[in-house]
């Protein structure tokens, strides 16, 4: 089953979408002092992100961001719509929690809202407003997902057993396996391993800060063997364990926190997205600009939410 919308593939080349994604991206925050400094109101935000402002919950950050999603994605030619249907796909799973969320609290507005920027086909879309309550939403999404691949049946078993957030770190590590099990572009390609990568370090790193018992899901696919993440997790191994986020991130994270480790791994993906913008496909330049709104919304995030903390420590928790 066709999961994402159809592109109309109205013949432009990737050179047309490159130039108006390097005049969109002019407008992206580049100095967070001013907003750092003065109250972070309607006023002082940025333009292109006065629609943000009067909705600053998690759920209002995602759908501002899935407009800038949705813009891209109908931009593109059909090649550059398979190259990044996966890229996409995997950022509608977020919808996806959303929708669920919504639907446990039968908050009929906030899911039809979320819905009507989503990619997600016409036909998903349908098939989820139908639902008549939690249980069935959970069925109809895993069948949707069970169209796509195999890997995703059980996942209604892993909500009754772990509950709405344990079944979304499921569902985001089988996608995450999956994914990199596909023919994709070589930069798409390194997008999802740093990604596993970046999951598993912050998994190991939590584990063994909070000296968490059981099994952990580490996923596989990234260029840290899972073999190599269990032994220091087995072991209770923290040194070993910040090694390997050094070599990472290329940083050694000082009085290490969960917050900072994740800033560190985030930060490293950021800087190598954007070297790789270079390449000659193009390819690299849209996921940089797609990294860089996703990460432009976090930060405002940060911003309007740490109203009353000190500046200084707001000042690190931004990616740059």
């Amino acid at each position: 089953m066709q999961l994402l919308q159809e592109i109309e593939d109205r013949g432009y080349p990737t050179e047309y979408l490159l130039s108006r994604i390097r005049g969109r991206r002019v407008s992206l925050i580049s100095d967070w002092e001013p907003l750092l400094l003065g109250a972070a109101t309607a006023a002082s935000i940025p333009l292109h992100h006065r629609d943000f402002a009067p909705d600053t919950s998690s759920q209002g950050e995602w759908r501002h961001l899935l407009r800038e999603f949705r813009w891209v994605y109908f931009q593109m030619n059909k090649r550059l719509g398979q190259i990044f249907s996966p890229f996409f796909l995997y950022a509608e799973l977020r919808t996806l929690f959303f929708f669920l969320r919504y639907r446990t609290t039968n908050e009929q507005t906030k899911w039809e809202q979320l819905l009507s920027v989503s990619l997600l086909s016409k036909r998903s879309k349908m098939r989820l407003k139908r639902s008549e309550d939690i249980q069935d939403a959970m069925s109809m999404v895993e069948e949707l997902l069970v169209s796509y691949s195999s890997i995703f049946r059980g996942m209604g078993e892993t909500f009754i057993k772990e509950g709405l957030r344990g079944m979304e770190r499921w569902l985001t590590n089988r996608y995450l396996e999956h994914a990199v099990t596909l023919s994709l572009h070589p930069v798409i390609k390194k997008f999802f391993v740093r990604t596993i990568d970046s999951r598993n370090l912050l998994t190991l790193y939590k584990r063994l800060r909070w000296d968490l018992k059981g099994e952990a899901d580490f996923v596989k696919g990234g260029s840290i063997t899972v073999h190599k993440l269990r032994a220091a997790d087995d072991r209770g191994d923290m040194f070993n364990a910040l090694r390997m986020i050094q070599a990472f991130t290329g940083v050694t994270v000082q009085n290490p926190d969960a917050t900072s480790v994740e800033k560190a791994v985030y930060t490293a993906t950021t800087h190598t997205v954007r070297r790789e913008g270079r390449e000659p496909s193009g390819v690299a330049l849209i996921l940089d600009y797609l990294w860089r709104c996703s990460m432009e919304i976090r930060n405002l995030g940060v911003v309007i939410h740490g109203e009353g903390i000190d500046r200084d420590i707001l000042r690190t928790e931004l990616i740059l």
